[in-house]
């Protein structure tokens, strides 16, 4: 009996961009070949194949053979996500010798390292975007994000993100480079990148392997995935001092510690943006798995910074609801007993950081590699703090009013709307899920070339409204949006002005192609190393300005405040401003490249404001 699935797959081809060799779409085009060889979860390490790039205003599959030319190496990748039939790719760029080499991909600064994220169980498109978009729009580093149309061995596999990948890199998370020989002093202090997460994070397959061969347990039995330095590239001293570390942070909290002094420890500023974020997106998967956090060298601040942030996919109320049926037409039932609602969180309301069993408590089948799933015990005793408390309160207030505020993500999304309009069209005609449960193992209307393909199975359903159009999905995540910032207004007293007082960040975006600084957090290929007289060039023309303050998206352009002092870097220069929450300007000046001291004007002296440089928000 033919396969209904199939067929209203192959009907659907019809009105894709592959049909006619001359008609064009309007996002870049990706082609991979696998050079006959399977792509699927099965395939556990990078197989080689190719890949060009087609990135203009708009692109024909007719020019495919006119597009950037790569080497690669290609997986599936992701753990409970890998199982969907619509997976992500790790992808690596390589050079003839098959070593990685940095290419700027769909405008993004170089890489070797990228992820092509698979929107599958979010029907939206568009959640992981949108997610990094806000932690950006906080004037911190997250991932950039890119739309795209995937095509595997002349196969169209649907609309895809291409995301930076999280890690050490002079544009990314710019911490610093550890050689084999920074064992002691200063040197040993940073930097590192880390997740708290399930082991096989960078084996494969959730919750197996054994946790020292990717990282280290800690004192409260946490599982510390090494990203940066990589396993089996850390000393011993290192993993030590980074060990050491976290278990003293751990240890203020025990035999009958209170966590005094815990701002020694954690970047505060950090914590307060990145739990925010994790409520705002109401993300089921926050703080005990692709928990990312890093660490600078002590002569650059030294302290634990919360972020970037990842995994999104289930996040923004987009978890299975019992009254849609857990049941997703194939048998797969959901086994998951996290968030308010099944798997992920419908509900707009409760704290995810107040998570009963994200404190360690009933646990359930999250016993993996050894050691429980669940956040850290100093960050959900930070959250008791009142101190912590009364900074997360204020900034709630500046995000809301200004770069969060709900007409700023009416903008946002009505732009990713138009963008993505016939992107979507073509996406859900070749992976026809609208109105209906998905999740893993559901069957492939056009399975992947080269690979003995299974029956699907048994799998768990993800993902939750199921409206019948792309349009009702985005306005589902916009209303549960609205409905989420609403209940976190009323939870820390706080109400929305009726316009945003400033839409966008001061932000940095990388010149990459004319930039030639180069100092010490260079990426790690070569030596790098420069004249004592370049580097002192590098420090004179920047005018004291740190250049590797990583947890900010500009680094050059900050301000702190000290009493009744405040301190502005910058290397714009232009109109600073001190704006109050209802757009009032308390102060206003000119002020010049470099560093400015200023005494916090009377008017604004007990007052909660906002910091602006040429009317964008400026961050502490």
């Amino acid at each position: 009996m033919p396969n209904p699935f199939r067929f209203l797959a192959s009907l659907a081809t019809l009105s894709l961009c592959t049909t006619a060799l001359a008609q064009t779409c309007d996002l870049p085009i990706i082609f991979i070949d696998t050079k006959a060889k399977c792509l699927d979860k099965n395939v556990t390490e990078k197989i080689p194949a190719t890949m060009r790039v087609l990135d203009g205003v708009s692109n024909s599959v007719a020019d495919s053979a006119s597009g950037a030319l790569y080497d690669i190496g290609i997986k599936v990748r992701g753990q409970s996500s890998a199982l969907f039939p619509k997976p992500g790719y790790s992808v690596e760029v390589r050079d003839a010798t098959g070593e990685g080499i940095d290419v700027s991909m769909l405008g993004l600064p170089p890489s070797d390292d990228w992820v092509f994220h698979g929107p599958y169980v979010d029907k939206s498109l568009m959640r992981n975007a949108l997610a990094h978009w806000f932690f950006r729009q906080a004037g911190r580093y997250s991932p950039r994000t890119k739309h795209f149309d995937l095509f595997i061995n002349g196969v169209y596999r649907g609309v895809y993100v291409l995301i930076e990948k999280i890690k050490r890199d002079k544009y990314r998370v710019d911490v610093s480079k550890l050689k084999d020989t920074d064992i002691s002093g200063d040197d040993v202090t940073g930097g590192y990148i880390w997740a708290f997460d399930k082991t096989g994070t960078n084996s494969g397959g959730a919750g197996s392997g054994d946790i020292n061969d990717e990282g280290f347990n800690t004192s409260d039995g946490l599982n510390v995935i090494l990203h940066y330095p990589k396993k089996e590239k850390i000393q011993k001293e290192q993993e030590a001092y980074l060990k050491k570390y976290l278990n003293d942070l751990e240890a203020l909290y025990k035999n009958g510690g209170n966590g005094s002094g815990y701002e020694n420890f954690v970047d505060v500023g950090s914590a307060v943006d990145y739990v925010l974020h994790e409520e705002l997106t109401n993300n089921a998967d926050s703080y005990w798995c692709s928990f990312f956090l890093h660490k600078p060298k002590d002569s650059k601040g030294g302290k634990v910074t919360l972020g970037p942030p990842w995994d999104f996919n289930l996040a923004m109320s987009n978890g299975t609801q019992p009254e849609n049926g857990n049941n997703n037409g194939n048998g797969n039932w959901n086994m998951w007993g996290g968030g308010n609602n099944g798997f992920g969180s419908t509900s707009v309301e409760g704290w995810q950081i107040e998570n009963s069993q994200k404190s360690g408590q009933n646990n359930g089948w999250f016993n993996m590699g050894g050691s429980s799933l669940k956040a850290p015990n100093w960050l959900i005793q930070m959250w008791k703090d009142s101190n912590y408390q009364s900074e997360l309160k204020k900034r709630w207030a500046e995000l809301r009013s200004g770069v969060w505020h709900t007409k700023t993500m009416d903008a946002y999304l009505d732009s990713m709307k138009t963008y993505l309009k016939n992107a979507a069209d073509r996406n859900f005609k070749r992976w026809p899920n609208l109105g209906q449960a998905s999740g893993q193992n559901d069957p492939d209307p056009e399975p992947m070339k080269y690979c003995t393909q299974s029956s699907g199975g048994f799998g768990m359903a993800m993902g939750g409204y199921n409206a019948t159009t792309w349009d009702g999905e985005v306005e589902h995540l916009r209303k549960k949006m609205k409905e989420r910032m609403a209940w976190m207004d009323q939870q820390l007293g706080f109400s929305e002005p009726a316009n945003p007082i400033v839409t966008e960040p001061v932000i940095h975006i990388p010149d990459w192609q004319n930039d030639s600084k180069k100092n010490d957090n260079t990426q790690d290929k070569g030596d790098n190393t420069q004249s004592k007289d370049k580097i002192q060039q590098n420090k004179d023309a920047t005018q004291d300005i740190r250049l590797d303050d990583f947890s900010r998206l500009s680094p050059t352009n900050y301000f702190v405040v000290n009493g009744k002092n405040l301190e502005i870097h910058t290397d714009l220069g232009g109109t600073f401003a001190l704006v109050d929450l209802n757009g009032a300007t308390l102060y206003k000046t000119r002020i010049q490249t470099g560093s400015t001291t200023l005494k916090i004007p009377a008017k604004a002296l007990n007052r909660h404001w906002i910091a602006t440089l040429n009317g964008k928000m400026l961050s502490r």
